[in-house]
């Protein structure tokens, strides 16, 4: 079978709600010898008669009938098309990743403004460790992430956001960072991919610390619950901290070594690949 043309099933929507060809090629703007061509082709592929030419007239056939039924919604569709996009009210499908710390506090604040602003622009939003945006930013499967930063590379662009700080969580028994016996304890964390993992480590290597031993953990609810449990230590955002406070609350102790650096989140995007809905997002959330 040949493939459909649109401006055959465009013709034959115009004869169906025209009632003939002559007023059906005023309508769209061509003589009428077009219309009949592009009909007598549709019916070729097709193999049915859509139309019975009686003195003059057209006589809908059962065909025509259930053809325009199954062609309507997509003519009309089309028709659309070329007002789907405006300049001053930006649409798409926005695909953005984030850390889960930016989905506590940062992202609630403001995203429901956005959506509100931006009614067009549909907002498809995921969760995923650092490396794991990273990959996916630039492997095209994300058009926008917020993950940790700055990002040092030349196909990406990248703007602050915000900035978390970083805890060291400990049972209750433990009355000061240097009373930890890092031969002996149990760190838990979450996988290499997590960027708090490293700047943990990194923390403990700038101090001189031999790395203990780490249990990959992907829970906060339970990281706490095992320092709850006086099993070891571990190293929370700050956000992520607070809102765990009633799992084992009582019997975890928070310090905040002044060497253990924030960590800073950006938004970042492929360079100039940044589409209108992409920018509008991020300068929505930073308020400029």
């Amino acid at each position: 079978m040949d493939a459909l043309k649109l401006s055959q099933l465009q013709f034959f929507c115009a004869i169906m709600e025209e009632g003939s060809i002559v007023a059906a090629s005023r309508r769209m703007h061509c003589v009428a010898s077009n219309i009949t061509a592009r009909l007598k082709e549709l019916e070729q592929i097709l193999g049915q008669e859509l139309f019975l030419r009686e003195k003059g007239r057209l006589i809908v056939t059962p065909a025509a009938r259930l053809l325009y039924r199954e062609v309507t919604p997509l003519v009309a569709g089309l028709g659309r098309l070329p007002h789907l996009f405006d300049a001053d009210r930006p649409r798409g499908i926005l695909k953005v990743g984030a850390l889960d710390v930016a989905l506590r506090h940062f992202l609630p604040e403001r995203l429901p403004a956005f959506a509100a602003a931006y009614p067009g622009v549909e907002l498809t939003l995921l969760t995923r460790p650092s490396y794991t945006l990273e990959r996916m930013l630039s492997d095209g499967e994300l058009d926008l992430v917020l993950t940790d930063g700055p990002i040092q590379h030349p196909l990406l662009d990248s703007r602050f956001a915000f900035s978390e700080s970083l805890s060291l969580l400990t049972p209750q028994s433990i009355k000061a960072v240097d009373d930890i016996d890092w031969l002996t304890t149990t760190v838990f964390l979450f996988n290499t991919d997590c960027f708090y993992r490293n700047r943990f480590e990194g923390w403990l290597n700038a101090r001189g610390l031999e790395t203990p031993a780490i249990q990959t953990i992907e829970s906060y609810d339970v990281l706490r619950a095992c320092v709850a449990a006086g099993l070891g230590v571990s190293c929370f955002p700050d956000s992520m901290l607070h809102e765990r406070s009633g799992h084992g609350g009582g019997n975890v102790r928070v310090f905040r070594p002044e060497d253990l650096d924030p960590g800073p989140v950006y938004f970042v995007w492929r360079r100039e690949a940044l589409s209108i809905p992409g920018a509008r997002f991020v300068e929505h959330c930073l308020g400029s």
